[in-house]
């Protein structure tokens, strides 16, 4: 098996996750409420660890993303799917969707170098990163999810890309909220199609924007139960 991301940023922390369950549950706080969960004392002692000096409102607010779906696994007991090639051209491919989730959060890790985005091009022309996977918990509402999609992992980088999002997929009733419409490209090309130079003889896809993200995780989602 790979390393997760989890392994690699948290594997030295998760000893610390015992002592916020502990907060949580004196605290009478569903552990999915972020607004609660960082405002317990051993979740903000951690914070003032691992996010860097000086460092601004975005940096903090990207940690405490991390460091919920981080504890939120650990708490799962750290359920990872590893996705095959075949369950992959299955997701590109098929239309179902679901938002159903076998456990309260898991990661779903892709093979290696298919699947490619650009996680910061909204704030800076960034060259694309591989897609390694994404973390995937439940959220407050009926039938929606929240994904931590992971970018760049590699042995010569101390770290990685995230890209976090919210939101659910209901294939009976489309609105202009739902995944189908967020999902669309500007340019009208299909979701996924390959992006780099040469993706197509290569057998790589590319996720374009947020909507197509999800859009990836709900149609994985669907294929779990089949392996």
């Amino acid at each position: 098996m790979r390393a997760t991301p989890f392994a690699l940023a948290f594997g030295e922390l998760a000893p610390r996750f015992p002592a916020i369950a502990e907060a949580l549950q004196q605290d009478g706080a569903a552990a999915i409420d972020r607004d609660r969960f960082v405002l317990l004392e051993p979740v903000g002692r951690l914070l003032r660890e691992i996010v860097p000096e000086g460092a601004g409102a975005d940096a903090l607010e990207a940690h405490v993303l991390l460091l919920h779906h981080a504890y939120l696994f650990w708490a799962a007991e750290q359920p990872v799917y590893q996705i095959s090639d075949q369950a992959l051209r299955r997701a590109v491919g098929e239309k179902r969707i679901t938002t159903r989730l076998p456990h309260a959060a898991q990661y779903l890790q892709l093979p290696e170098l298919r699947v490619w985005g650009t996680p910061n091009e909204a704030s800076a022309p960034s060259p694309p990163e591989p897609l390694d996977g994404m973390f995937v918990r439940e959220a407050g509402g009926t039938g929606e999810i929240a994904v931590l999609a992971i970018f760049g992992m590699r042995p010569d980088r101390p770290g990685f890309s995230a890209v976090g999002l919210e939101g659910r997929a209901d294939p009976d009733d489309p609105t202009s909220g739902e995944i189908e419409i967020a999902a669309a490209r500007d340019d009208g090309s299909a979701p996924f199609g390959p992006k780099l130079a040469g993706g197509t003889e290569a057998g790589l896809y590319s996720v374009a924007n947020a909507g197509e993200l999800l859009l990836l995780t709900c149609r994985l989602l669907t294929l779990l139960d089949s392996g």
